[in-house]
């Protein structure tokens, strides 16, 4: 009788233990593939008040997503290109205004025997200068005084702000309450237009905002792009990626809406020495992307030593010896995997010019001056050194540092992955292909620009 009521029923037993499998399996593959994208707003980490205006959200962290998961990965090890595949190069990016008390953190922490600049950016003042429309207004011009001296001088960036560090500029945070050194006058000016304010550096405030009246953003929206890049012997992959990708990128950023106008900049560089075929090469700007492809594609990584490389030159060609347009999102994006000579007086770059010797500190004082922003992305091997100096350079300039993972598979990743030779600590960050990062910052910056 119950083997006749098995057999009765078997049909129906089969057909159940199949479904459970089925549901078993959808539970798994969606599990594992991509189950949510999260996002945090952003703020600058700020820890005292606005003029007119307070700072929620003064302890959260940087901008989260969840970009789904394509392989396995060991938790709190560094991930590394496997060995005999290719590499799917990918990026992690930090914002270290927008994390800055981690970022203070990391800087105390720091430790290397390699020297490099230092320089006291506790106190530090964002300048956000708007329309009466509530527009921001970028390439505006902001100047800071003690009295009528002058302190400093730059221009804004996409999003109408700019980063005032006075240890960048050799005033001493320990001043500020001095009867004489309590107070920093700011303007800002676009064309008829001008507004001033004061700083009260007792205040400890860290967000200053100005109203220009009638005042309007620039009409044409333009961006110049200029890649920086470490071209010696250790850098195939990443010259070989960007030069793989620069016409899927251009064509997507040539999809924007509001669609740019677009120039394309290219300063190389190896190092210093007789067997080196250039220190720096530079290229202008030119808006014909075949010809700046074809640039871009003459470019072969090899040469080099030692570690540190001609950054400092670079950064000089870069910054200073292109021309950049007026009323323009100015970028740089630095690709290098070293960090630069330090405390070399005078280099030779080429015959007919030479270095000063003012250093990468130096160069990006001038960046800031012209309203040009450092994306600075850290290849694979980047030392504690290098990336310290990559940092600053971001830092400064309100960019972002990047820092390239090698994984196979595609372009996905997790929160909270990183590189153990990197000091992320423990912030969370997106992890994207390159050239879809590049992509995704030239967007937001032109965004930005454009208000939305």
């Amino acid at each position: 009788m119950e083997r006749n009521a098995i057999k009765k029923h078997l049909p129906a037993l089969l057909l159940l233990v199949l479904c459970v499998a089925l549901v078993a399996i959808g539970m798994s593959t969606l599990l594992g593939g991509r189950v949510s994208e999260v996002f945090s707003d952003v703020d600058y980490g700020l820890d005292g008040g606005s003029v007119g205006s307070s700072v929620p959200g003064a302890d959260r962290g940087p901008v989260i997503h969840d970009t789904g998961r394509d392989e396995p990965i060991t938790p709190g090890g560094a991930t590394r290109r496997p060995e005999g595949q290719p590499a799917a190069l990918k990026a992690g990016e930090i914002n270290d205004n927008e994390a800055f008390s981690e970022y203070l953190t990391y800087l105390d922490n720091y430790h290397s025997p390699m020297s490099v600049h230092l320089v006291d950016v506790q106190e530090r003042y964002i300048i956000s200068v708007l329309n009466d429309q509530q527009q921001p207004l970028y390439d505006t011009s902001v100047r800071v005084y003690r009295g009528q001296r002058q302190l400093f001088a730059g221009q804004t960036y996409a999003n109408g702000q700019i980063l005032f560090l006075p240890g960048l500029y050799g005033i001493d945070v320990d001043t500020r309450d001095e009867k004489d050194e309590r107070y920093f006058r700011v303007v800002a000016e676009r064309g008829d237009s001008s507004v001033e304010t004061t700083i009260d550096r007792q205040r400890r405030q860290q967000l200053v905002e100005l109203t220009l009246e009638g005042a309007k953003p620039p009409a044409e929206l333009q961006l110049d792009m200029l890649f920086l890049l470490d071209t010696t012997g250790s850098m195939g992959d990443e010259l070989g990626r960007i030069q793989a990708t620069i016409d899927s990128i251009a064509q997507r950023i040539n999809g924007f809406e509001p669609r740019p106008s677009i120039r394309y900049g290219l300063v190389a560089y190896r190092d210093h020495g007789s067997d080196e075929a250039y220190v720096t090469l530079t290229y202008d700007f030119i808006d014909d992307l075949a010809t700046f492809q074809k640039l871009l594609n003459g470019l072969d990584a090899n040469g080099g030593g030692d570690t540190p490389e001609a950054l400092n030159e670079a950064l000089n060609q870069a910054v200073e010896h292109v021309s950049w347009s007026d009323d323009a999102v100015r970028l740089i994006f630095l690709v290098a995997d070293a960090g630069p000579h330090i405390d070399e007086p005078v280099v030779q770059t080429n015959a007919n010019d030479q270095y000063s010797g003012e250093g990468y500190i130096g160069e990006a004082r001038k960046a800031i001056a012209q309203g040009v922003k450092i994306y600075a992305i850290a290849a694979s091997n980047t030392d504690t050194m290098a990336e310290y100096v990559f940092r600053q350079l971001a830092q400064q300039t309100m960019g972002s540092f990047i820092f390239l993972t090698y994984q196979s598979g595609a372009s996905g990743g997790a929160p909270g992955e990183y590189r153990d030779d990197i000091e992320a600590g423990q912030q969370q960050y997106t992890v994207e292909r390159l050239d879809d990062l590049i992509v995704q910052v030239v967007e937001r910056e032109l965004a930005q620009a454009s208000g939305l």
